[in-house]
């Protein structure tokens, strides 16, 4: 909650700064939006992987002048998970035939869920005369969830089916760090009135720190959003 008052103060000292200065033509909107992440897990510490993830927030688009402006954002659920296969194999002595080997394929499936609330304060640059615009800024997000699922499966060849096994194994992530990114994209407003509109936005995020403490583990982000804005000023 300390979180939110922190955010909603920001947004209002703007709009009185704004608002004190004159800009003749500043324009208030609020941005409820959603969409989703494609993501990359990336790091010397793992194994490549990647997934996507369900993306909830809003926030407000403050226009200050024609071309600039700021857009606020609180995803309060933004899911950066992800997974991957890996496979090898065992081998084993034939019970049957002491001179004949078995040859077992192992498949380990890691799956992640990981999801931050982020606040996003982002400069946002509109093309004159068009609805394109152009974001980018800094992020940082707080965890709130994270936790890993190990599947090992083991696969013989026939007649040897029935020694076949599966183990799955949960965990909860710990020594979680806070989140910094840097975000840039790009956005346009499709309107459908004088004070609303439709606006998917497109944009990459680089994950700067790790995701966990001693662990070289980050992620990177592909994020599609679809808002509605809605104008109060």
């Amino acid at each position: 909650m300390k979180k939110v008052f922190t955010f909603l103060f920001l947004v209002s000292t703007i709009f009185l700064l704004a608002s004190n200065n004159g800009f003749a033509q500043f324009k208030l909107k609020i941005v409820p939006q959603t969409g989703m992440n494609f993501n990359l897990h990336t790091g010397s510490d793992i194994e490549s992987g990647s997934g996507f993830g369900l993306v909830v927030g809003g926030g407000v688009d403050m226009q200050l002048t024609n071309t600039i402006g700021i857009i606020a954002n609180l995803q309060f659920y933004d899911n950066r998970s992800g997974s991957i296969s890996q496979t090898g194999s065992n081998q084993y002595q034939d019970p049957n035939n002491p001179n004949n080997t078995i040859t077992s394929t192992l498949t380990l499936d890691n799956s992640v869920s990981l999801a931050y609330f982020m606040i996003e304060p982002l400069f946002k640059l509109s093309l004159p005369n068009s609805g394109f615009y152009f974001v980018v800024g800094p992020c940082i997000g707080f965890n709130v969830e994270g936790s890993t699922e190990s599947t090992l499966t083991e696969s013989f060849p026939p007649p040897y089916q029935s020694n076949d096994s599966k183990k799955t194994s949960k965990s909860t992530m710990k020594e979680t760090l806070v989140r910094f990114e840097l975000k840039a994209g790009a956005g346009y407003d499709i309107w459908l009135g004088k004070n609303i509109a439709l606006t998917p936005q497109l944009t990459f995020g680089y994950g700067i720190t790790k995701v966990v403490k001693d662990v070289t583990w980050r992620v990177l982000t592909i994020q599609a959003l679809a808002g509605v804005k809605i104008g109060l000023i």
